[in-house]
């Protein structure tokens, strides 16, 4: 039997199950608890790492979550951690082994929080930071490959055009404020750096956005910042972005302005907008 499989295709299925903006409940068990034969135990890990944490989990979720673990009969050949994304009480809810150990830890945010298992199908331990007007991305991967674990954007209630393709692993909820993007942003890319180190740092943004988006990195981050980069890359595929930002890396940081680069997806959204 072959050992679970998870892939960029995981992370769209599993964010278009919570496309309401309600709280997630997300939690992933390690190793440990996934080898031990006891559902009990299991279920313990769960709870306490609800509790330590101090969010104010819906009961409903968490016991959702047990219900997955006590009617799971035994986790398929070469499962070495498990996820489990819940809200609504319960009502959404899905169970994902990976093929990697990931550190035990629960998490309540507006989305699923991703980015562990974003890590487990990515080598490499680049970060990339994309900041618009009007929302935010963000990515690990290497020079080649990106996988975006994480979007910050405004809703449509707001009053804007909506974007032309649905955005993976949204953090809905957002406000028009660039620097509310760039906050929240931070803050997601803080805990992906706490659990797994980014060796470096990239940001893409309109010049003007530069100060604001530093401003809000934390010290760790800013000391891994190895280029800024004038770049309109908010509607950008990943593997473009990869491109755009690698040729530009080998030439070494930017600390003046480059000439704006736009994609076919920014162009076309650009037209939609004004329609």
């Amino acid at each position: 039997m072959a050992p679970p499989a998870v892939g960029s295709g995981t992370l769209r299925r599993l964010d278009e199950l919570y496309l309401d903006g309600r709280p997630v409940l997300s939690v992933y068990l390690g190793q440990d608890a996934v080898e031990c034969a006891s559902r009990a135990v299991n279920e313990g890990e769960l709870r306490a790492l609800v509790d330590e944490a101090g969010h104010d989990a819906d009961g409903a979720d968490v016991s959702r979550m047990c219900q997955t673990l006590r009617s799971t009969p035994g986790f398929a050949y070469g499962t070495r951690s498990l996820a489990m994304f819940s809200s609504s009480a319960g009502a959404d809810h899905a169970a994902v082994p990976l093929p990697s150990p990931v550190e035990p830890m629960a998490v309540m945010d507006n989305a699923p929080w991703l980015e562990p298992l974003a890590g487990t199908f990515t080598s490499g331990d680049r970060g990339v930071a994309v900041l618009g007007r009007r929302g935010a991305r963000l990515f690990r991967g290497g020079p080649r490959t990106l996988v975006e674990f994480a979007t910050v954007r405004e809703e449509p209630h707001l009053g804007h055009a909506p974007c032309l393709r649905p955005e993976p692993y949204v953090a809905r909820g957002a406000t028009a404020d660039p620097g509310e993007h760039a906050r929240r942003l931070a803050a997601l890319l803080l805990r992906a750096h706490r659990r797994r180190a980014f060796d470096q740092l990239v940001l893409a943004a309109p010049h003007e956005l530069w100060t604001v988006a530093e401003e809000t990195l934390h010290g760790e981050l800013r000391d891994r910042l190895i280029g800024r980069f004038d770049l309109d890359l908010m509607h950008a595929p990943p593997q473009e972005i990869a491109r755009a930002l690698s040729r530009r890396v080998r030439r070494g940081p930017t600390s003046a302005r480059t000439r704006p680069v736009r994609s076919s997806f920014e162009v076309a959204s650009r037209s939609y907008e004004h329609v």
